[in-house]
C-alpha cells in the first residue's frame, strides 16, 4: 500500500501544469538532487588512469589532416597538447595546425634531411621519460613519410612506439575509389630514375590486385604514360 501511495504521488506530481510550479521550489528541490546524484557518481566511478590525465613515456605516431583541420581525432589532440616535444616534418605547415587548435607544444624540424642527425638526441630523451609526438606534413606518419627508421630504433631499444590512427590518404582513396578492397597492395611513391620506376610498374601489372600508388602533382602525366605502358589493357 505504501509503494502504491508513493506511485500515486509521483503521478500526481508529473501531471502538475508547469505554470502551477514555482521557479523556487524547483530550484530548492533540483540542488540536493544534483548534490545526490554527483556524490553517487563520484563514489561509483573508477578514477581515470594517469593516461587520461597525461602520457606515458614513448614515441606518438600521430596521424594528421589530409587536406581538412577537421578530419583529427580527440585523442590526437590530446596527445599533440600533452607532448613534450612535436616532431614535424615542416614546422611552418604544422604551425599552422596547432595554431588553429591553440596547442603551444613545441616543434622539432624532422625530415628526411635531418632525421639521421636527430635519432640520438630522440632516443635520450625518450629514455629519460619524455612524451614525443611524431607528425608528417599530413596523414599518417612513417608511411611514405619520415619516422619508419625512427620507430625500428625505438622497437630495438624498448621504447614503446603508441600509433593515433586517424587519416591516411592511401586508405581514404581506396575507400571511395570502387576498385576491389579485399586484396591490395601499397606501392608509394614509384622511383624517380625511368629505368627503375619502369621495373616497378611491371611488378605491378604481373598482380591482380588493386594497386596504392603515391604521385605528386607535377608527375601525374608522367605516371599515367608509364601505367598505360606497363598495364595495356589490363587495367
Amino acid at each position: 500500500m505504501t509503494s502504491m501511495l508513493r506511485l500515486q504521488a509521483l503521478a500526481l506530481t508529473l501531471t502538475i501544469p508547469r505554470r502551477l510550479i514555482s521557479p523556487l521550489r524547483l530550484a530548492t528541490v533540483a540542488a540536493p538532487l544534483a548534490r545526490r546524484l554527483s556524490a553517487a557518481a563520484s563514489s561509483s566511478s573508477p578514477e581515470l588512469p594517469a593516461s587520461e590525465t597525461g602520457l606515458d613515456s614513448g614515441l606518438y605516431f600521430v596521424a594528421t589532416p589530409i587536406g581538412n583541420l577537421e578530419d583529427i581525432t580527440l585523442r590526437a589532440l590530446r596527445v599533440l597538447k600533452c607532448a613534450d616535444v612535436i616532431l614535424s616534418e615542416d614546422t611552418r605547415h604544422s604551425g599552422k595546425l596547432l595554431q588553429h587548435y591553440n596547442i603551444k607544444t613545441p616543434l622539432l624540424s624532422f625530415h628526411k634531411f635531418n632525421e639521421r642527425e636527430r635519432e640520438p638526441n630522440i632516443l635520450k630523451r625518450l629514455h629519460e621519460g619524455e612524451a614525443i609526438a611524431l607528425i608528417s606534413d599530413a596523414g599518417t606518419p612513417g608511411i611514405s613519410d619520415p619516422g619508419m627508421e625512427l620507430a625500428r630504433l625505438c622497437a630495438t631499444e624498448k621504447i614503446p612506439v603508441i600509433p593515433i590512427p586517424g587519416p591516411s590518404a592511401a586508405i581514404a582513396a581506396l575507400s571511395a575509389s570502387g576498385l576491389p578492397t579485399d586484396e591490395f597492395t601499397f606501392v608509394g611513391f614509384l622511383p624517380k630514375h625511368a629505368r627503375s620506376r619502369k621495373e616497378r610498374l611491371e611488378i605491378s601489372a604481373r598482380e591482380a590486385a588493386t594497386q596504392i600508388f603515391y604521385v605528386p602533382p607535377h608527375g601525374i602525366h608522367q605516371f599515367l604514360a608509364d601505367a598505360a605502358s606497363s598495364f595495356g589493357d589490363s587495367r
